[in-house]
């Protein structure tokens, strides 16, 4: 069973998660075993049924010989990679039970168990890529930026992030060691699972995603309010004693916790953005999973370059320029820098500071989640009518709408 103390949520132990999860054989266990009450199935009767999904055979024109192979295989490699990795346990009278494990409650994983596709082999190269830490600090750092970059600046900001460091302070021989792994090893296996675009010649790596990726399965944590923060020096999150609304401080938490919010959207998903120094290449990808999904996208901003990009970028997008003053950058002070609201159920509002000297501002962001959250309610009745213009009929992609 998985442990009270959350150690199975460390990235060690996320690395043996993953790595069982690269195995479409293994899967089909897990969807066999979590389909079945809490009293389990037994090791012989699990045998048969795998035989019979994975052959596509009625139970009962499963051979003997077939049914052997597949105990055998499941004592010897599948149960006791699943059990290592925290997913399943075996109870005192010999049944196969799933665990309480966190990846049970992820919607997404959930979804990936309920039906076995025609896309195992694709999900076997994810899982199999994601089942190592440094990987998936990878896809981290290029879900966050809008522009490809360079392998050098990539192994940098991945040491940074590993040392919990500066990225200016990491040792030149550590960045070094780094380059070398993702150069030989880790770039080329994710080129591979089309996890990121890599130009070995160039040297230029970019984030291509996944449909089915989360941004929770990069942390070390599943609360995406905790991990992002925790694993940047000089960020932290706040929460008040009800834990209604929390602060988010440092571009890292905010950037990841807009993007889960995206991934979370089912009907409708409202953003604003005052500056193209906000966009990042791992939201684009999100906005367009999420038309995919068949979610309302609506975009504003101030900035034509803004709209230009999104535009471009994704034309399925409703745009407009918002025609509030508090949109506008002030030359001193904060100024709300972005906002992301998902079916008026969740809500993101972020706010700029005096920038930095490497031209990025200071950001800090308030987040509430919940049809009844206070914050929540405030903005659906600040912005909702207004929103509601969105749909009027000959009202969609005009250029000036009073928000």
């Amino acid at each position: 069973m998985s442990n009270p103390d959350g150690s199975e949520r460390s990235p060690r132990s996320r690395d043996e998660v993953f790595d069982a999860l690269a195995d479409s054989t293994r899967r089909d266990i897990l969807r066999l075993v979590h389909s079945r009450p809490s009293s389990g199935v037994s090791k012989t009767d699990l045998a048969f049924e795998l035989v019979a999904v994975t052959t596509d055979t009625p139970l009962a024109s499963v051979t003997d010989d077939d049914h052997e192979r597949a105990l055998v295989d499941c004592q010897h490699r599948h149960l006791p990679a699943l059990v290592d990795a925290g997913l399943v346990t075996e109870t005192d009278d010999g049944r196969i039970v799933t665990t309480d494990h966190w990846v049970f409650d992820d919607s997404e994983f959930d979804a990936i168990l309920a039906d076995r596709t025609d896309d195992e082999t694709d999900l076997d190269a994810l899982f199999g890529a994601l089942a190592d830490s440094r990987r998936r600090t990878i896809l981290t750092v290029l879900g966050n930026q809008y522009h490809p970059l360079s392998t050098e600046t990539l192994a940098r900001d991945v040491a940074a992030r590993e040392t919990e460091t500066a990225a200016r302070d990491v040792p030149r021989e550590r960045v070094e060691q780094v380059l070398t792994s993702l150069v030989h090893v880790h770039l080329p296996h994710l080129n591979d699972a089309g996890l990121v675009g890599y130009d070995p010649e160039t040297g230029s790596v970019s984030y291509e995603g996944h449909p089915t990726l989360r941004t929770e399965w990069l942390d070390s944590h599943p609360d995406r309010l905790q991990t992002a923060a925790e694993s940047t020096p000089g960020q932290s999150i706040e929460t008040d004693a009800s834990n209604d609304v929390r602060t988010l401080r440092g571009r890292e938490s905010i950037v990841t916790t807009g993007q889960s919010l995206c991934e979370s959207a089912e009907e409708e998903l409202f953003m604003m953005f005052t500056t193209t120094g906000l966009l990042e290449e791992g939201c684009f990808r999100r906005v367009e999973d999420a038309i995919d999904r068949g979610v309302d996208v609506y975009v504003g901003s101030r900035d034509p370059r803004v709209r230009e990009i999104v535009r471009d970028r994704a034309p399925e997008v409703v745009l407009w320029e918002p025609q509030l003053d508090w949109l506008n950058l002030p030359p001193n002070g904060e100024s709300v820098g972005r906002l992301v609201f998902a079916d008026r159920k969740a809500v993101l509002l972020g706010t700029l500071g005096t920038p930095a000297a490497d031209g990025e501002y200071d950001e800090t962001a308030l987040i509430g989640e919940g049809a009844d959250n206070g914050f929540v309610v405030l903005m659906r009745q600040l912005l909702g009518s207004r929103l509601d213009h969105l749909d009027a009929p000959g009202e969609t992609n005009q250029s000036e709408i009073p928000l």
